[in-house]
């Protein structure tokens, strides 16, 4: 790349954070850049994108035009404009679809370069296009166009967002430029971020509730217990079959409710023992203590 077209494609180059913390667009991206790589260069890479610009139309085509370039019908690819490769891509496709060791392509005239190029452009069109609900995937073929065909014409007023993948082969470099309409991707993001706000709204609102919910439905183990006794370690260990345990301050209309949490076992009322249906059973005859329900309310 000249010095001058350097100059000329970094001259807007600022990217909003919205775009560059869009990881829904960048993520798929970069894993079809990837596999498109594998399949045309035979180069595995990761394809994170090592230039990222914004540009004004003009200053674009002028670069564009110094690559080997195919651009899309806005009608059909009203996001993605532009795909493109410079001539160390070309010569890999070259080696790639010839099957043949790279020797440089000196001599060959830019047309064939091109024609070589097409069907790889379009797989990658493709491709991306496929992640795009508004863009039409139309058979085998892409919306192939001119630079003022594809989404705002590639006027000065519009902007675009060009993003270049590298890669090495040989001790050489290639660079392939995804160009995109940049007010296309701001929509995208600007909508992404909408759904997840409200997916976090919808997440609180009915988070709190479904955690209440849950917690009380869980089970817990209640225990009535008649009367407590305070050994040592010594005497339970001297305990045996048929030992009898005297219980001088049993009250059976007297027993403790009592119920097992994460924070330890906690009384939650009073209650007494009888009869019911032939079965023994206790009687709550207190309601359950305030300790208790106070918790409970705060779930």
């Amino acid at each position: 790349m000249s010095s001058v077209l350097r100059k000329k494609i970094e001259a807007g180059a600022g990217i909003p954070p919205t775009i560059l913390q869009f990881h829904e667009f960048w993520e798929p991206l970069q894993i079809k850049i990837a596999a498109w790589m594998f399949e045309t260069y035979g180069v595995e890479t990761k394809a994170v994108p090592d230039a990222r610009r914004v540009s004004t139309g003009n200053a674009a085509t002028h670069y564009l035009d110094s690559l080997l370039s195919f651009a899309f019908n806005g009608k059909f690819s009203p996001g993605l404009c532009a795909i493109s490769i410079d001539e160390p891509g070309a010569e890999f496709n070259a080696a790639q679809r010839l099957q043949q060791e790279g020797g440089g392509l000196e001599g060959v005239s830019p047309l064939f370069k091109k024609l070589l190029f097409e069907t790889p452009a379009i797989a990658l069109w493709r491709s991306i296009a496929s992640g795009f609900e508004d863009h039409t995937v139309l058979g085998s073929h892409a919306p192939l166009a001119e630079f003022s065909q594809a989404a705002g014409g590639f006027e000065p007023a519009q902007r675009y967002l060009m993003v270049g993948f590298s890669c090495s082969r040989d001790g050489m470099q290639a660079r392939l430029w995804i160009t995109f309409n940049l007010d296309y991707v701001l929509r995208l993001a600007a909508v992404q971020a909408q759904h997840a706000a409200t997916q976090r709204q919808t997440a609180s609102s009915l988070g709190r509730g479904a955690l209440r919910e849950s917690v009380r439905s869980s089970m817990i183990t209640i225990d009535g217990v008649l009367d407590r006794l305070t050994m040592t370690i010594g005497e339970c260990s001297r305990l045996e079959v048929g030992q009898v345990l005297a219980l001088p301050e049993v009250d059976t209309a007297n027993v403790s409710l009592r119920a097992e949490t994460v924070n330890g076992t906690v009384d939650i009322g009073f209650c007494e023992m009888g009869v019911w249906k032939h079965q023994r059973a206790l009687k709550l005859k207190t309601p359950i203590l305030e300790p208790f329900t106070r918790e409970l309310a705060k779930l």
